[in-house]
């Protein structure tokens, strides 16, 4: 799969537990545990992207499916509070 953008190491604090279903949690939770995770952003196959996530000690991990770039980067930043200008881009998506 082509990698479209990365951020290689990003604190999201968690909500939940890793085998039992996890989200993020509210950045300002001072209750949850803050993990570090490495984002991609990747095609799917066909012509759509996966916004794809693990925690860097391998405990959590989840992808979404998006149908563009931008919506993949969109999501990225409502759920993970993570700036456009955060992400390495790795060129154009054509």
């Amino acid at each position: 799969m082509k990698s479209y953008a990365t951020l290689a190491r990003r604190a999201v604090r968690v909500l939940g537990h890793p085998n039992s279903g996890w989200s993020p949690a509210d950045p300002d939770d001072d209750n949850a545990p803050e993990i570090e995770f490495r984002f991609e952003i990747t095609d799917d196959g066909n012509k759509n992207f996966l916004l794809v996530c693990h925690s860097l000690d391998g405990r959590y991990a989840a992808d979404t499916w998006h149908e563009t770039l931008e919506e993949a980067v969109a999501f990225a930043q409502d759920s993970y509070d993570i700036a456009p200008s955060e992400w390495m881009m790795s060129g154009p998506t054509t």
